[in-house]
């Protein structure tokens, strides 16, 4: 298919050619030359759009012959189980295409990913039952239901999302200091220029005894971070709106004067629990909970 779509591309450069040399001769080659340029665009946003459906195409069929594999081996159709909507069915979805595929992994009913099944499960039980305020940043639907069922006050904040209620940038917040009990903020800091600022604006809005709920992606051990370029974003923080990658040294951010720093993660799981809801170290990410001493 790639072939036929170059080939289609140089026939159309060529038959351009032919015709423009019927004309004259003086403005012909600025003409061909401009048709040139034009086509061989052309045919980099088709290219470009072939290898994403390619893509996509691909996600299919491994989903497929997965889903086969499985059935073949005798496993049950009630395979996989979201905590948070209550979907049993055979398996996941596939995660969004990205760097690292992801098989297996979001809700089909509620969209939920691994990170969000995994905070559900770790939290649930111990949160208190009823919350006085939550803020809410980037407001993920797959855990809004939850999350609003949980307290008396439910805010939502983001710095790009119209949908939340408050256009809030995390480095400099408007709210007083003292005002919220909760502080939902999964995946954000990685794409603050200033995450140690943002942190500690999240103390200063915390009620005393206040938790601060915080999931960045995690990679290895030591943080990386630096201004690249959009192009070297992807390759070196995997996305190219990240501005960092975190490691487990993120400890070390997070331990601001006043809070107190706690870390759960799957590996508290029965494995029974792990494979049932789909759950895995990469992309799950540890929990790490802040709480604002009084």
């Amino acid at each position: 298919m790639q072939v036929w779509l170059f080939l289609m591309c140089d026939s159309l450069v060529v038959s351009g050619i032919g015709v423009k040399s019927q004309q004259n001769a003086a403005s012909n080659s600025f003409i061909v030359a401009d048709s040139s340029v034009k086509v061989r665009s052309l045919r980099e946003v088709l290219m470009r759009s072939l290898q994403s459906t390619l893509k996509r195409i691909q996600i299919v069929a491994l989903n497929r012959a997965h889903a086969a594999t499985l059935r073949g081996l005798g496993k049950v159709r009630e395979h996989r189980h979201c905590p948070l909507c209550g979907w049993t069915g055979f398996q996941f979805s596939a995660g969004k295409p990205g760097p690292f595929f992801r098989f297996d992994a979001r809700c089909p009913s509620c969209w939920s990913a691994e990170r969000h099944r995994l905070a559900y499960i770790l939290l649930k039980d111990s949160l208190p039952a009823k919350i006085d305020k939550i803020l809410h940043f980037a407001p993920e639907p797959e855990i809004q239901k939850w999350l609003q069922g949980r307290c008396t006050e439910y805010h939502t904040a983001d710095l790009m999302d119209p949908r939340a209620m408050h256009k809030v940038d995390i480095q400099d917040m408007p709210f007083a200091d003292n005002t919220y009990d909760l502080i939902w903020c999964s995946h954000v800091l990685e794409h603050v220029p200033d995450d140690r600022r943002a942190l500690s604006e999240i103390r200063r809005i915390l009620a005393p005894n206040g938790i601060a709920v915080i999931q960045v992606p995690l990679w290895g051990t030591k943080t990386i971070e630096g201004d690249l370029p959009t192009s070297e974003r992807v390759r070196v923080y995997y996305q190219e709106d990240h501005l960092r990658r975190y490691g487990t040294d993120i400890l070390e951010r997070l331990s601001v004067d006043g809070l107190s720093v706690s870390v759960r993660n799957v590996q508290e799981l029965e494995l029974q629990l792990v494979l049932r809801c789909s759950l895995n170290d990469m992309a799950s990410n540890d929990v790490f909970l802040l709480r604002k001493l009084a």
